[in-house]
């Protein structure tokens, strides 16, 4: 295991019990609005409302981390946040399973895809009114099990079809 990833999971899974999967990715639209100057996931898509209320934004830029007092300092800005930005950087997703991890990985990506299409359009985006996205997220966040078995099921009769070999 490369020592940075090493600092990063361990002290996540430490301090969150909860997160039984951490994934740290360098996806390309989430990476791209962390390397944004204040870059934020704006409420401006559905997708976005999933994630009302659980993004930590990490802005400082410390390096490789290649020690637990790094790891340490990641975790503790997250807080209770499933999701982080980490400026210059990437994200950390967490969930108490690796499906429930990956889903959300997949939808933050495609609402950070969303927000930078159009970021690069050159034209504002449209956020959603906050009493709106008030009343939309819990919706949303609530049915997010059901959401995310569906998903699974999906993906698994792909894979069944197109790649059976995946089981074994």
């Amino acid at each position: 295991m490369e020592d940075s990833a090493f600092f990063i999971h361990s002290r996540i899974h430490m301090a969150k019990p909860r997160a039984r999967c951490v994934l740290h990715t360098h996806m390309p639209y989430a990476t791209a609005i962390c390397l944004l100057e204040q870059g934020r996931l704006q409420m401006a898509s559905q997708n976005a409302l999933r994630f009302y209320g659980r993004v930590a934004y990490i802005d400082e830029y410390r390096g490789l981390a290649f020690e637990s007092a790094e790891g340490d300092r990641l975790a503790a800005a997250m807080g209770d946040h499933d999701v982080a930005f980490l400026g210059a950087h990437g994200v950390i997703v967490t969930g108490p399973t690796v499906w429930d991890a990956f889903d959300d990985l997949y939808y933050l990506e495609r609402a950070c895809q969303s927000q930078f299409i159009v970021q690069s359009s050159g034209q504002r985006l449209r956020d959603i009114p906050e009493s709106t996205v008030k009343d939309v997220a819990p919706v949303m966040q609530s049915g997010l099990a059901t959401m995310r078995d569906l998903h699974f099921q999906a993906i698994r009769r792909i894979l069944d079809r197109e790649e059976p070999e995946y089981a074994r």
